[in-house]
């Protein structure tokens, strides 16, 4: 005979965002040969509701019917089969054991048996094998939160619900992901008026993805609808453990709070496991056990940075090995493994709301001041051991190390500030500028810069470092006086102890702001001094960079033959030393030479090449550097729509960077651009525009581009006459930067897409290097326009599974683990 499910499991409410997950449930379960099926996951991941609906979806593929049996009250493994036996209504018969008439009654039946949560008795799995084996017609689906580990089980994890891509306003793109499907559901029945508007679809995307689309905690959280709007839900979120109550009275204990649900899986820990879980939920946004190792007290003692200063050792080591403890986790559904893509080392993450609870955890017990300290001490070793390797033939390499590690960055240095701990705020931020530089986080950088200075001085060499790289991202920002202020610090400093190799870092950075401000005289001074200090000393990368400057000023003052000369000097050492991005900087260089000497194309070919480079080792601004040169060469060459795409790109990615000289330089670039394409009030205003700013920003147009500039403004006053001029020029001398901008834009949405590209930035040639197939590119494409799995399915014509799965390829053939990486780095490398 059939028999049903247990009133008390009767499904009330319909399942939300898992179709997907159900049909492949089913058709697992369904398989003949496929008799154990565990479906896997963390707590409030949904399992068991999940196991409910594809019972009852499939009670009548079973004649003998299907049971739900609930786990989770029981702790001795040794009660299991009473309790199997119970459930089907079995009474205990005589001498008979318990497994006997258990085994009597299912043999011969056609069973589906489904046992909710058996993470608790674990040591009772080979039960299951033995009823399995005994009863040729028993089919058994368990939810746990690790796997049995038997012989034939099949193991289907449970993953949190999809969600919105970052970013993404539309309310179409944003209501189809299960995360916010299942959150609306719930709180339309907790307050019947809400609604998806345009304005609240946003606010509920970024409720689900700070809930990380976990089923428990998403429903927890809409049912806070009915007193709370969604943006006060939103800003609550910070304390999300505390806001997550008040589930249904009718569910288990475990669910009705989402710290309980945590709580459950931590208390089943063994006491050396819940020690490396508080531990290991300090790390924000990952880690690899290297780092685990150092947390657990069994990695390196020392930084293998410059000196240990007043970071202490670290932590007391964990009587368990590292690595058993973080696969022990990872089986347990509290920690998970990250895409590996182009990583040889595994790395690892928590779940947001289940890291919470770590650090809950090891604040009560506590353990947090030393965790967070040992956390810093491990980052500054990074960092440190990264720094040479930023300009070397492995920069690439530590870049992306650098990246996937730059949440963890954060936290140290927010720790490292917040307990006024000058000495590791400082080593962090002079360790990590070239990162911020190449990767496009300036004005990030800046702050962390400002902030850690703002503690006062560490010891004079560490100050002295920090207070220059403030000025080397003040100078890449464009804020000249906040540059100065940097480096006349950091030599007062150097000097003062006399640090030969600081004071050439210092003359060349004085060298460089007088360079921008067109003082070439005063530039070549400091540069020649800069570099009599490191040939003295051998400074490789240092002389690679004097010559790189020298070359620069030789070029502006109209000297191509000393500059080109300089470049190629600059040239072989970075070659020599395997400097990727120097190399890509000296080609630029080369080609900016080129194209002041008229020859175009051979320009072309070279910004071409550093373009090449730059998106190879990440250096978001040395991108924006090579397409604004481009769009000059291209309009040269009277390809204005190609340049107005490529300036557009440049402005784009400088806004990106807050680098104000940059966008004043691609809105003079557009100027003629406009023009050529008829728009002469457009490149009026621009012309206006770009006259106010430099003034503004003390930045004067390089004698080498007076010429050129002087031209085009004349070609320009000619046809637009002398009354339409000065209104043009007036209107454009009142725009903000902002307002310049927006107009420059405006031009680039009203011309076609051009229909050649520069050779080196097409899609498909620098995809290879990723092993992308086509269609994983054509489905990175519409990642990046910000369709979901089931926009890509049916744009495609393909099934949603397939479409998820290419999405999971492109993640892992990336190294990103999220589709918003995958979007920023598609972006960073040309891939779109």
């Amino acid at each position: 005979m059939s028999i049903a499910l247990n009133p008390s499991t009767a499904v009330l409410t319909p399942l939300a965002g898992r179709e997907r997950e159900v049909a492949e449930l089913l058709a697992l379960i369904r398989r003949p040969a496929m008799r154990l099926v565990t479906v896997s996951g963390p707590g409030g991941v949904g399992k068991t509701r999940l196991a409910l609906q594809v019972a009852e979806a499939s009670a009548g593929d079973f004649a003998g019917g299907v049971a739900f049996v609930r786990l989770d009250p029981i702790r001795d493994p040794a009660l299991v089969v009473a309790t199997i036996a119970r459930a089907l209504g079995l009474r205990e018969a005589g001498s008979e054991s318990w497994f006997e008439r258990l085994t009597a009654y299912l043999r011969g039946r056609d069973q589906l048996l489904v046992l909710d949560n058996f993470e608790q008795i674990i040591e009772a799995a080979p039960v299951v094998s033995d009823l399995l084996a005994v009863c040729p017609g028993l089919t058994i689906l368990v939810t746990s939160r690790e796997v049995l580990r038997l012989t034939g089980e099949g193991d289907f994890p449970l993953s949190p619900l999809d969600l919105p891509a970052v970013g993404d306003a539309s309310i179409a793109a944003i209501e189809q992901t299960g995360a916010v499907t299942l959150f609306v559901q719930r709180a339309r029945a907790a307050n019947p008026g809400f609604r998806l508007t345009p304005e609240v679809a946003p606010v509920v995307a970024e409720i689900c993805r700070r809930l990380d689309g976990l089923p428990l905690a998403v429903e927890l959280a809409a049912s806070r609808i009915r007193m709370l709007s969604s943006r006060a839900l939103l800003a609550r979120l910070d304390q999300r453990l505390m806001l997550l109550t008040g589930g249904a009275r009718d569910q288990p204990t475990r669910l009705q709070t989402m710290r309980d649900a945590i709580a459950w899986s931590c208390d089943l820990l063994v006491p050396a496991e819940q020690t490396l879980f508080r531990r290991l939920s300090v790390f924000a946004g990952g880690f690899g056990l290297e780092a685990a190792e150092y947390v657990g007290g069994q990695g390196d003692r020392g930084t293998g940075g410059q000196n240990d200063g007043p970071l202490l050792s670290p932590c007391p080591p964990v009587p368990l090995s590292p690595f058993d403890g973080v696969a022990s986790l990872v089986e347990k559904s509290l920690v998970r493994p990250m895409d590996e893509g182009k990583r040889h080392e595994p790395r690892f993450a928590m779940l947001e709301t289940i890291r919470e609870f770590g650090v809950e955890l090891l604040g009560a017990a506590g353990e947090e001041d030393e965790t967070r300290r040992c956390h810093a001490r491990w980052m500054l070793g990074l960092a440190e051991r990264a720094e040479p390797e930023l300009v070397g033939p492995r920069q690439e390499e530590w870049l992306d190390r650098l990246e996937a590690e730059h949440d963890n960055a954060r936290a140290a240095l927010a720790w490292a500030i917040e307990t006024r701990d000058a000495e590791t705020a400082q080593r962090l931020v002079g360790a990590f500028w070239r990162f911020w530089a190449t990767r496009g986080y300036l004005t990030e950088g800046k702050t962390w810069t400002e902030r850690a200075l703002a503690l006062g001085d560490a010891s004079p060499a560490v100050a002295a470092k920090a207070h220059h790289h403030l000025g080397n991202i003040a100078l890449d920002l464009g804020d000249y006086e906040l540059a100065r202020t940097g480096y006349d610090a950091g030599l007062a400093l150097w000097q003062g102890i006399d640090d030969r190799r600081g004071l050439a870092s210092s003359y060349n950075g004085l060298g460089l702001l007088a360079f921008y401000q067109a003082d070439y005289r005063e530039a070549r001074r400091l540069h020649e001094t800069s570099l009599a200090i490191r040939h003295e000393l051998d400074d490789r990368q240092g002389l690679g960079n004097s010559y790189s400057n020298l070359g620069n000023v030789a070029n502006a003052e109209g000297d191509y033959a000393r500059a080109r000369e300089l470049h190629e000097q600059a040239l072989a050492v970075r070659q020599g030393m395997g400097n990727t991005g120097g190399v890509a900087y000296t080609l630029f260089n080369l080609g900016d030479v080129a194209r002041q000497e008229g020859d175009f194309e051979r320009a072309r070919r070279l910004f071409d090449q550093s373009l090449d480079l730059f998106r190879e080792v990440g250096d978001i601004l040395g991108v924006g550097y090579a397409l604004y040169d481009l769009g000059k060469v291209a309009h040269l060459q009277k390809r204005d729509e190609v340049a107005a795409a490529l300036f557009a790109e440049a402005i784009r990615l400088r806004q990106e960077l807050g680098d104000k000289r940059g966008l004043v330089e691609c809105l003079e670039g557009l100027a003629p651009v406009a023009h050529g394409l008829g728009d002469l009030l457009l490149a009026g205003h621009l012309f206006g525009a770009v006259e106010a700013l430099r003034e503004a920003l003390d930045v004067p147009l390089p004698p080498t581009e007076i010429a050129a500039h002087t031209r085009d403004v004349a070609a320009l006053r000619g046809r637009l006459g002398a009354g339409r001029s000065r209104e043009a020029w007036d209107a454009g001398r009142a725009m903000t930067l902002e307002q310049a901008i927006d107009a420059a834009q405006a031009l680039t949405t009203r011309i076609p897409t051009p229909t050649h590209v520069p050779e080196a930035t097409t899609p498909v040639d620098r995809a290879a290097r990723f092993n992308l197939s086509e269609r994983e590119i054509e489905v990175l494409r519409l990642v990046a326009a910000g369709q979901t799995d089931r926009e890509i399915a049916e744009t495609l014509f393909i099934s949603p599974r397939t479409a998820n799965v290419h999405v999971a390829n492109l993640r892992g053939k990336l190294g990103v683990s999220s589709r918003a990486a995958a979007v920023a780095l598609a972006h960073r490398h040309g891939l779109v």
